[in-house]
């Protein structure tokens, strides 16, 4: 049964591409700017006074993007761009009075603030890019677009990147200017193109408002890489010479562990990582001992379901580029998941001796990514080599063809444990229409492991189609019981037997649709747009019998204001395969059918002080359960953030399983006394986890990405007698080099 499904998605795929590209709505006429060379020195102050500024092109005449596309924008945005042989530099003014919102002057927090940012694709490939964006108080962020991103977004955005530039903002009374320097070598472009895309996007939150200078659909985020203006060169722009760079690191750490007879432990580490731009399109990336001491900790949930919990990559050596390891698979399910290189399946450490990564583009068309990490050995654990190799070769504007192959490899000491491995090879066909508003995938994954040579596949495809009204998607997927990721992450195919304290590996099939209206009111003062839609997701054991079925409805109402009122109800049929260990006793292994229904508010989020709460009651695998989450958020504006979380979870069940109460209370205290030096508080109390933690982190940015870093962290129990865990202090400086 399963193998005839796959090959009628298979079949039915072809059939939507046509359908598809005769369906695809011209683009509009793409908006072109001149940039040319300058010889005076620019210096970078966010003052605009040279010469240079009031020779150059102008781009200005923005279009309104949200919320509603079509119409220009009231408040005057003008942009110009030059170059040196180090540089690109772009200067704008942004016209408005001095009643700016700044969310914060923390570095990568792009998003509610008044705010300018840059997208470029210098490859003009309309898949990968870059945006670098700043605030109307100099907090900069930069950002790596991938081609496909989650959900119904055609391009995903990482603000976690980082790289060198530079920015700086001045402020009068009736505009804010900024200069930005963008060196060649930070980007990846070919020295042959005399035609960059680009696109020029302002934020303004006092009227709710995004601004782009060439026009982007809104139901597409306004980053959107098919909707780019054209940058035109006098000549291309060549190779910036040596590029180099190299981030020593030093650290100390010291760990106290409160378990009986355990002596604290100090660490003194070194180590450093090198970026070797052996191409304008194709960096090279080496590290030694790598340390990521200063990475800020998870965020603690409470855990209602069945299955592991996803958690974002943090540590930056992973991130750039990450798109091309990471954009395989469906939904959670991925064959490449970084956290499992250099962290137990805790999320505590495993010493990484050396590893490195190449990523980037060979052409204009084909883009490559490879990875080679080796983790220590020690008395209870084997050393692991991790290997990955990618490609991803674009077709037409902006499909493309995938390829993936992932290894991991056990070593004792400097002996391969030949049995002990795990490897996937696969690929994936991506389509899109050069709008965006049709798109459709298909992939195969199949995985490699001693002693399993049948059902180990992953198979799955989706199709999407964004309008402007109406957005829908179809979804399927198959994967084997025998199929193992070693290097990625599955959600749904481990299964816990509380009866046997063991894991049960479990095949699935998943097929879901979801449907979308929007409806945007032309005459409301208070609404901007209304969002209703239904989705469904059904779940199949490998006998084809029904596991679970997931149906929810809703309606979202989007205001004026940025607030946001949101009506869900919910049904989920499951038919448990094991006992379900959320109670003191385990629930029985039987068929559930649950309703329930849930709210959400957030008000004036452009407020110095504003709250979010959530609502859910309904039924609960027999049971009933009352959620309830608030949080609660004070801007002292520009320097202060200070939220305060707290999240019930009250499950009543039937005799003799007990009732279930979780608690999970957050507070976070961020000041920011600059824009280069940053103080943050995370404490978290998480009853079901038996754990209360502190994590405190200082951070001074002393010069273009060198940091000096101090962070505390405390754990502590919270069952029973209160008392600590674990304590660590570290002290990390890093400095970049340029060669």
């Amino acid at each position: 049964m399963l193998d005839r499904m796959t090959w009628l998605f298979f079949c039915l795929v072809p059939p939507l591409f046509g359908l598809a590209q005769s369906m695809a709505a011209p683009q509009a006429v793409q908006r072109q700017l001149n940039i040319l060379p300058v010889s005076e020195k620019i210096t970078v102050d966010g003052q605009l006074n040279e010469r240079c500024w009031q020779s150059s092109s102008v781009a200005t005449d923005f279009w309104l993007q949200a919320p509603v596309d079509g119409e220009r924008a009231a408040q005057k945005t003008e942009v110009r761009v030059a170059y040196d042989k180090r540089y690109v530099y772009i200067a704008a003014t942004c016209w408005d009075s001095e009643d700016y919102v700044i969310q914060t002057l923390k570095r990568d927090n792009y998003g509610q603030s008044d705010e300018f940012a840059v997208v470029l694709d210098p490859m003009c490939a309309q898949t990968n890019g870059n945006a670098f964006s700043v605030n109307a108080r100099g907090a900069q962020t930069e950002s790596l677009i991938s081609p496909s991103g989650s959900g119904l977004a055609a391009n995903g955005i990482d603000a976690s990147w980082d790289n060198k530039w530079l920015v700086a903002v001045e402020n009068y009374a009736d505009r804010w200017t900024l200069e930005m320097a963008i060196p060649f070598k930070t980007l990846r472009f070919k020295t042959d193109l005399k035609q960059w895309h680009i696109n020029f996007i302002r934020l303004e939150p006092g009227r709710n408002e995004t601004h782009v200078w060439s026009p982007v659909p809104r139901q597409f985020d306004a980053f959107d890489l098919g909707y780019l203006g054209r940058l035109v060169w006098d000549e291309a722009p060549a190779k910036a010479g040596k590029n180099v760079a190299l981030i020593p690191y030093v650290s100390t750490i010291n760990n106290k562990s409160f378990r009986p007879n355990t002596p604290a432990d100090t660490e003194l580490e070194v180590g450093a990582q090198a970026k070797v731009a052996l191409t304008p399109s194709l960096n090279l990336d080496l590290t030694y001992n790598p340390d990521f001491s200063q990475v800020e900790v998870d965020d603690q949930v409470t855990n209602l379901t069945r299955f592991n919990i996803f958690f974002p990559e943090k540590r930056q050596f992973f991130l750039e580029n990450a798109d091309v390891f990471n954009e395989f698979g469906q939904f959670a399910e991925r064959p490449f998941y970084s956290r499992r290189i250099g962290l137990d399946a805790a999320g505590n450490p495993v010493p990484i001796l050396y590893g490195l990564r190449l990523t980037g583009n060979l052409n204009s068309r084909l883009r490559v990514g490879l990875i080679n990490m080796h983790t220590e050995g020690e008395e209870q654990r084997m050393g692991q080599n991790y290997s990955a190799l990618t490609f991803q070769h674009r077709l037409w504007k902006r499909s493309s063809i995938k390829g993936i192959f992932l290894n991991r490899q056990a070593f004792d000491g400097n002996e391969q444990l030949s049995q002990d491995y795990g490897r996937n090879l696969g690929g994936e066909f991506n389509f899109s229409t050069a709008n965006g508003q049709w798109r459709a995938l298909v992939g195969y994954l199949h995985s490699f492991k001693d002693g399993y040579t049948s059902k180990n596949r992953h198979v799955y495809g989706r199709f999407d189609y964004d309008g402007i009204n109406f957005r829908t998607l179809l979804t399927v997927q198959h994967m084997g019981e025998n199929y193992f990721a070693d290097m990625g992450f599955n959600r749904r195919q481990l299964n816990f037997d509380p009866t046997s304290g063991t894991f049960a590996r479990v095949g699935f099939t998943q097929i879901g649709n979801m449907l979308n209206y929007y409806y945007y009111p032309t005459n409301s003062k208070s609404v901007n747009f209304h969002w209703s839609g239904i989705e469904n997701f059904v779940f199949l054991n490998t006998n084809g019998t029904l596991n679970e079925w997931y149906t929810r409805v809703r309606h979202f109402i989007f205001f004026k204001n940025t607030s946001q009122l949101r009506f869900r109800l919910n049904n989920n049929y499951v038919d448990l395969l094991f006992p379900f260990a959320i109670a003191k006793e385990p629930l029985p292994a039987q068929a559930y059918n649950m309703l329930e229904f849930n709210v959400q508010f957030n008000t004036d989020l452009r407020k110095l002080l504003y709250a979010e709460v959530f609502s859910v009651y309904g039924e609960f695998y027999g049971g009933n359960k009352l959620t309830n989450q608030i949080s609660l958020t004070y801007r002292a504006q520009p320097w202060g953030n200070f939220t305060l979380g707290l999240e019930q979870n009250d499950i009543w069940l039937p005799q003799p399983f007990g009732n279930v109460h979780l608690t999970l209370a957050t507070a976070r205290l961020e000041f920011n006394f600059a824009t280069n030096l940053f103080w943050t508080t995370y404490i978290q109390y998480n009853t079901q986890s038996d754990n209360f933690n502190i994590n405190s982190r200082f951070q001074w940015r002393f010069a273009p990405m060198s940091d000096l870093f101090l962070v505390y962290t405390d754990n502590y129990l919270v069952d029973g007698l209160f008392g600590p865990k674990n304590r660590s202090l570290a002290l990390k400086v890093n400095y970049w080099l340029s060669l």
